[in-house]
């Protein structure tokens, strides 16, 4: 019997998780200005998966200019800044992991399948942030 519910239970996660609305995006120095481009270096990949309004980001990254110190979730339309609504865990390093769950509400699960919420991670050299990539729906 325990078995049974075991593998009834798994069955149900592996269901929810296919069930997610799966985003990504590439992680790539997007400079503000010529002296900003200067300064900037490293890229990464993002995965990210949307379950209700639960949204579960991962992703890595390599050689940035600096140590990172934090990472965001922004919210504006592609190749434009905007502000910061979430923050994530990021390595302190100039390789590494990214990862975070965020609640969103409404209107920012409608930012997000429209292709409006990217990620960013800020460093040392460059606090405004050194790589970004907008998170793009993978169906």
């Amino acid at each position: 019997m325990r078995v049974a519910v075991a593998f009834l239970l798994m069955g149900l996660a592996a269901t929810a998780a296919q069930d997610a609305e799966q985003f990504s995006g590439r992680l790539s120095v997007l400079p503000v200005d010529f002296a900003t481009y200067q300064r900037l270096s490293g890229s990464g990949e993002v995965q990210a998966a949307l379950s209700g309004r639960l949204l579960d980001v991962s992703g890595g990254f390599k050689g940035l200019s600096s140590s990172a110190t934090a990472a965001h979730v922004h919210q504006a339309p592609p190749g434009r800044r905007g502000p910061p609504v979430f923050t994530i865990e990021v390595t302190e390093a100039r390789d590494g992991r990214l990862t975070g769950q965020v609640d969103l509400d409404g209107d920012q699960v409608e930012a997000l399948r429209a292709g409006e919420l990217y990620v960013q991670i800020h460093t040392e050299n460059n606090p405004e942030g050194e790589i970004r990539g907008w998170l793009a729906s993978v169906w």
